[in-house]
């Protein structure tokens, strides 16, 4: 029995539908050793092992939902080109449809490659492509995600500021009639709407606009989360707070903390912002309780991050570790 899905929450996530919406990366990995310096200049030189290619960005997100069985559907805009197309493939062969994933031909597919060596980043190098007012036209995104939206019991909202989401989607998005999960950029000036969104404390104190100099971002929740309320038309925020867990913030002012789900070593925190994104997602699809949403959501991000690259969490996995620090959760709905 230790195969079988027996939380009920957990259950519930399997088959939503959950509609991704944002800019896509092709994560590039290159591992290797190294053993010497460089004679030219002083840098390592990295004997190449292995290179492996993984959806990122908002591509990642939709992996993350398709690893806890729930059915991702990816909308945006990828380049005409090999990277383009290998983005694609992963996507697809990890059940995520790609009906809404439209190719221009006048851009070039993001992509970046992070250089590793014994588990410790030597470098990282992006091709990086914007998305411009006018692909969001010629295209007919906005239809598209009118279509989409339809067909789904979510919607996220992967904001990396390369394009694909401008103030004219959330203009659209302000009917939705399905939860509306946002992960914001600390360095795009726009204004969200959505039911929730998932900023890490560093975004939160830069979307706050709130200083705390060299304090704990902890001690000052409370004015970060209404400066954040006031600026945007959101009903809550989950602000990420590394090794000292999330905190589900209210517009009405209440806030509740929750440690980190204790796990193994942390290896690499890369997409550990996803994988709560996606699993809050499946969760708030399912009507789950926004906070039992985040113990599930907690419970994956620690799984991810005791794993090198951009990885994701199964519900088998967040089963086990569910079990290993507390009793199965109760099924709660909104």
């Amino acid at each position: 029995m230790d195969d079988v899905i027996t939380n009920p929450i957990l259950k519930e996530l399997a088959g939503a539908k959950v509609l991704v919406i944002g800019d896509v990366v092709l994560d590039h990995f290159v591992w290797g050793e190294v053993d010497r310096i460089s004679p030219e200049a002083p840098v390592p030189i990295v004997r190449v092992l292995k290179e492996d290619d993984m959806p990122g960005a908002a591509a990642n997100v939709a992996l993350n939902l398709a690893s806890i069985d729930a059915k991702p559907v990816m909308l945006s805009v990828i380049g005409d080109d090999n990277d383009g197309n290998r983005l694609r493939e992963l996507l697809l062969n990890n059940n995520v449809d790609c009906n809404y994933l439209t190719v221009d031909s006048g851009r070039k597919t993001t992509r970046k490659t992070r250089i590793i060596a014994r588990s410790q980043h030597v470098v990282r190098v992006d091709w990086d492509s914007k998305i411009d007012s006018d692909v969001i036209s010629r295209h007919n995104i906005l239809s598209s995600i009118e279509k989409a939206m339809s067909e789904c019991e979510a919607v996220v909202v992967q904001d990396y500021n390369k394009g694909m989401i401008q103030q004219s989607v959330f203009d659209l998005l302000k009917d939705a009639d399905v939860p509306v999960i946002i992960d914001p950029n600390r360095y795009h000036s726009i204004k969200y709407f959505g039911t929730l969104a998932t900023p890490n404390a560093d975004e939160a104190e830069i979307l706050s606009g709130v200083n705390i100099g060299n304090d704990d971002v902890v001690d000052h929740l409370p004015e970060i989360a209404d400066a954040i309320f006031k600026r945007n038309n959101l009903e809550k925020l989950i602000i990420t707070l590394s090794e000292k867990g999330l905190a589900l913030c209210d517009k009405n002012g209440e806030i509740k903390t929750m440690p980190v789900a204790k796990t193994h070593s942390v290896y690499d925190v890369s997409g550990a912002g996803d994988t709560i994104v996606a699993a809050l997602a499946a969760s708030l699809a399912k009507g789950i309780d926004t906070w039992e949403a985040c113990k599930i959501a907690n419970a994956a991000a620690a799984i991810v991050v005791g794993k090198m690259g951009t990885a994701t969490a199964t519900r088998l996995e967040i089963q086990k570790l569910l079990n290993g620090q507390t009793r199965d959760l109760p099924l709660q709905k909104s």
